[in-house]
């Protein structure tokens, strides 16, 4: 393979032409990658304006795999740095928003579950101390 050609040492490089995508085709795009979940989305919203727009796009918020992520059922709680996001999609039928506000109240009780268990289980191995 041959480097780019180069005069008196400056390299040249060939630039591409922006290309025009229709929001439309770019928000049918963005709700394929979203089928791999929110994280495969933060690429997109980093991007601009053009990108962010396409992620929130109905077509994209109603079938975000929202389940992809280990904490999506505490996206619901107000508290939550996705609170915003989750809203969005509980707006566009979701299924997956409408499942974690569904079992929001098991998902609640068995966090405070777990933080109580936590602190009985080091009393009663002698690792808690108040």
């Amino acid at each position: 393979m041959s480097e780019p050609s180069s005069v008196s040492g400056v390299k040249k490089v060939a630039i591409m032409p922006e290309i025009h995508i229709p929001a439309p085709v770019l928000a049918k795009i963005v709700s394929y990658v979203a089928e791999e979940g929110v994280d495969a989305l933060k690429p997109f919203v980093k991007a601009g304006p053009l990108f962010k727009s396409a992620v929130y796009s109905k077509e994209t918020l109603s079938c975000v795999r929202l389940d992809k992520s280990r904490y999506y059922m505490w996206w619901s709680m107000t508290h939550s740095i996705y609170y915003h996001f989750f809203t969005k999609c509980l707006e566009a039928k979701n299924p997956h928003a409408l499942n974690a506000l569904f079992y929001k109240p098991i998902a609640y009780e068995n966090f405070a579950a777990e933080c109580h268990r936590a602190t009985v289980w080091a009393e009663h191995y002698g690792e808690y101390e108040a």
